[in-house]
């Protein structure tokens, strides 16, 4: 059971974690690595609009995530959502108000999910890091932990109105922190060296699962 103080945020955690078993076979892989206190930053890839609460029902902790700020346009459904650890963002305004909402959860010790693509990709390979993950570890002191997520962008792929049955698979990686690796440095390398280390051990959570995702070729 998810460690929350809110009542509902439980029941709806069971409830889709009920939902994700019976209708996606959700397999939940190296939730024990999952830091149970303290500032986290989940770090998984992102194939389709499922992930933010397959992956919610997997992780121990209660989660901040991002959402449109459409969605906050509805009086019920917004206070719902902000229950249920939404943030919004506003489109074209970049991250910046959600990374400062985000880094403010981190600071009160809170667990935020941040997918580190940006953006759903098809599958076929990972897409090129964003850098909001590494500046919310960077900033924060926060543990990373890197996550893979799989079988989700047939479940619900791109395009579709209705999800389909899958075989879904969720793995947790073990944490790292910016500052173990490089310290105080914060030279644009050491910042793409840290984007690439989470890529680098996602993508082997993939092949550990058995469905390989593939890092797309760095730009030349």
């Amino acid at each position: 059971m998810v460690r929350s103080e809110d009542w509902l945020y439980r029941a709806g955690w069971a409830l889709v974690r009920g939902v994700a078993r019976l209708v996606w076979r959700l397999e939940v892989v190296g939730a024990e690595r999952v830091p149970l206190e303290g500032a986290v930053i989940i770090a998984p890839n992102h194939l389709s609009l499922l992930d933010p609460p397959l992956i919610g029902c997997a992780c121990p902790r209660e989660l901040r995530f991002i959402a449109k700020a459409e969605l906050f346009r509805y009086g019920l459904f917004s206070r719902l959502i902000r229950r249920l650890g939404a943030f919004p963002v506003e489109r074209g305004a970049a991250d910046v108000g959600a990374i400062k909402t985000a880094l403010s959860f981190l600071n009160d010790g809170r667990a935020v999910i941040i997918f580190i693509e940006g953006t759903r990709g098809d599958g076929g390979r990972l897409l090129p890091p964003t850098p909001g993950v590494t500046l919310l570890a960077r900033q924060s002191g926060a543990a990373v932990v890197p996550t893979a997520i799989v079988g989700s962008e047939k479940a619900f792929p791109k395009g579709a109105k209705l999800p389909r049955r899958a075989h879904i698979q969720v793995a947790f990686g073990e944490p790292i922190t910016y500052r173990a690796l490089f310290g105080e440095r914060h030279d644009r390398a050491a910042r793409d060296a840290f984007s690439e280390q989470v890529m680098a051990r996602i993508e082997a959570l993939t092949q550990m699962l058995g469905r390989p995702i593939p890092r797309a070729a760095a730009p030349v």
